[in-house]
């Protein structure tokens, strides 16, 4: 198997080699392949394993929290997750687009009402301070893009979250404002929800 120095994938990833030599340290991700020239480098496994880390860290969970999200018991294994990851990316997508389309119409003369002018841009309100609601669709889409059983540690620790927050369901307008995170965010947290009713 063909291996990469860590000069090449700091160019590719563009994270520094500085970077990647700390998380070898921490054994956050660790170049397992022996290159022809006797060196360590980077096989594909590792380069997946750094692209959930990326993605994981884009998704704004802390560095703390990383290695956990993707060695821990209830850890998924790395295609389910990078899945979860590419639905996020998606609706991350779909709603830059939407915002891009409401600024075109905008500049376009062609958006004169608020419904379009800020499609894509503001949360529902179901009744609770935004900043927690805000928090709240986060951390339900960290843990569900994580790949993290419903019925597991982290994903039963933000259920019990959840109810002290908002209650023990997830009402239509809450649950768009968890969808607006990521689709199929609302549906999660009700299955997390319902594994140990209030």
């Amino acid at each position: 198997m063909r291996g990469w120095s860590t000069a090449e994938v700091a160019r590719a990833s563009g994270v520094p080699v500085a970077s990647l030599r700390g998380w070898e340290r921490c054994g956050l991700v660790v170049p397992g392949v022996v290159a022809d020239d006797g060196y360590r480098a980077y096989g594909r496994d590792d380069l997946v394993r750094l692209q959930r880390v990326l993605l994981l860290r884009a998704l704004g969970f802390p560095d703390d929290d990383v290695a956990a999200a993707l060695s821990g018991p209830d850890a998924p294994d790395p295609d389910t997750a990078l899945r979860g990851h590419l639905d996020v990316l998606d609706a991350v997508r779909d709603r830059l687009d939407r915002q891009a389309a409401a600024v075109r119409a905008t500049l376009g003369g062609r958006a004169d009402d608020p419904a379009t002018m800020f499609d894509g841009f503001g949360d529902p309100d179901p009744g609770l301070d935004p900043e927690t609601l805000a928090d709240l669709g986060a951390a339900w889409a960290r843990t569900w893009a994580a790949g993290e059983p419903v019925d597991g540690a982290a994903a039963q620790a933000l259920a019990r979250h959840h109810r002290a927050v908002t209650g023990p369901d997830v009402p239509p307008r809450l649950a768009e404002v968890l969808d607006h995170h990521a689709p199929g965010t609302a549906a999660y947290a009700r299955d997390a929800l319902a594994v140990t009713p209030a």
